[in-house]
């Protein structure tokens, strides 16, 4: 997960399926899992009568249960008019500038089968060196009880002998961490985030810059000691002004209901009523066409973290999940999600997790309508000394697509993609105000449909000077 908390060292981005860690390191933990998501980590199908791209800006996947985080907490819990920090407005605002350079290199840019795809495709090459030039800039002030949180990033990558795939990436982030009185307490946040769709699943050879614009508001009471209730909105879009991908922009809105348990002992239990709706603009409605427009989610999940002693901590997540669309009810599904995780603090310096998860997802084509993803994750973080670190991940992924949409049409077997991917880090602390982060991954995808195997690695080296 990227950080968007109070500070910008998570510095990480990533661009043509390459991570490029400027200084937090991979996310090894089980806590920075992000969810095992398809339409993320496993290539569409590429058939002529796709219904339309699946890999939508799914409203579950968009964080909005940020309002409890740990950061907020801390914030909403300062009392009122006595914390040193509390001055009048225009004093003791911090500031920061991040500056950041990295080269790499990615060994199957595009996620090709092989060098007769790349071919086909005219393409003369499968991997390329690319270059990403990063500008963070952060304002952070707090004031009687609130903080105010403005965050400003420009990624600028320059490819080699992919030069189409250029482009230049913007982030703004503004968030107001309230609190009123000894019992409420929320957020209101804006967001614009420009990414380049990752080619491990939008499987063409060209240039897509997604732009998504999120609104997100939260209030949470504090019923008794160590009990809130709240709720949560956030409504949002995503659009590609280059015109690459129309069939997939996408308007979201969400309400989540939550019941949160977070004693003194560290330990945190919440649950989550979540309705969702998505509709796409640009889907055909003509009479007898085949794509939905639009649909509706509703889920209910219960997530938990349980500290057992210094730096170790079991994660669980247990829910269901539906989704019904409007045009054509054997589209409709319904699944279970859950994960497992431990985070083991062996020493001082050095630190284990492991995840299992389940995750039932969207995947519209013509002979499947969801799919089943397992995945496990372990991971490993050794600090060598103050300033150098190392940290590793290995993942393992399987998705099997199922359902039936009912449109008639026969397939000799339902895909199933597996994966494996590998990844090492190393960060180095220069100076306190500069580190260099290296990092190597590989990863191996097959496919039982044709076309959809690949296999590539990656290495990119980084620098960050944080002013």
């Amino acid at each position: 997960m990227i950080n968007r908390g109070t500070d910008l060292n998570e510095f990480g981005v990533r661009v043509g399926g390459a991570l490029l860690l400027m200084s937090a390191g991979l996310p090894a933990f089980a806590s920075d899992a992000p969810s095992l998501r398809a339409s993320t980590l496993l290539g569409e199908p590429q058939r002529p009568g796709l219904l339309f791209e699946s890999d939508e800006a799914d409203p579950p996947a968009l964080e909005m249960s940020r309002g409890l985080s740990e950061a907020s907490a801390r914030v909403a819990a300062e009392e009122r008019g006595s914390d040193p920090v509390d001055v009048p407005l225009g004093k003791g605002i911090g500031s920061r500038i991040a500056v950041g350079e990295a080269l790499a290199y990615d060994s199957n840019v595009f996620r090709l089968s092989g060098p007769a795809a790349a071919k086909a495709a005219g393409l003369a090459r499968m991997g390329d060196w690319y270059s990403v030039t990063r500008l963070g800039l952060g304002l952070d002030k707090s004031y009687a009880g609130q903080q105010w949180v403005l965050d400003y990033d420009l990624a600028l990558a320059r490819y080699g002998a992919f030069d189409f795939l250029n482009h230049n990436a913007t982030t703004a982030v503004g968030r107001w961490r309230w609190t009123a009185g000894p019992d409420w307490r929320g957020e209101l946040s804006a967001e614009h985030r420009e990414a380049l769709d990752d080619f491990a699943y939008y499987r063409q050879q060209q240039r897509s810059l997604g732009v998504t614009r999120q609104l997100t508001g939260s209030a949470f009471y504090q019923l008794v000691p160590d009990w809130q209730v709240g709720v949560q909105v956030a409504q949002g879009s995503r659009r590609y002004p280059d015109g690459s991908r129309p069939s997939n922009e996408i308007d979201f809105a969400g309400v989540d209901t939550v019941l949160r348990y977070a004693p003194a002992s560290g330990a945190v239990v919440a649950l989550t009523r979540r309705r969702a709706t998505g509709q796409y603009p640009n889907a055909p409605t003509i009479a007898g066409g085949l794509a939905e427009s639009r649909f509706e989610q509703d889920e209910v999940f219960a997530e938990a973290a349980l500290p057992l002693r210094s730096g170790t901590r079991v994660l669980a997540q247990v829910g269901t999940v539906s989704r019904s669309y409007g045009r054509y009810p054997q589209n409709d599904y319904a699944g279970r999600n859950g994960l497992l995780g431990l985070e083991w603090r062996v020493t001082p310096r050095t630190q284990l997790s492991g995840t299992l998860r389940y995750d039932v997802e969207p995947a519209q084509d013509f002979v499947s309508n969801y799919v089943a993803v397992k995945g496990l994750r372990l991971g490993a973080g050794w600090d060598y000394s103050a300033r150098l670190r190392v940290e590793g991940r290995l993942e393992w992924r399987a998705a099997e697509y199922r359902g039936d949409p009912g449109f008639g049409v026969s397939s000799p077997g339902r895909r199933e993609d597996r994966g494996v991917l590998a990844a090492l880090a190393g960060s180095w602390q220069l100076t306190p105000r500069t580190k260099w982060v290296t990092t190597l991954t590989r990863e191996q995808r097959d496919s039982n449909q044709a076309g959809l195997s690949f296999n590539y690695w990656a290495v990119a080296g980084s620098v960050q000077w944080l002013f």
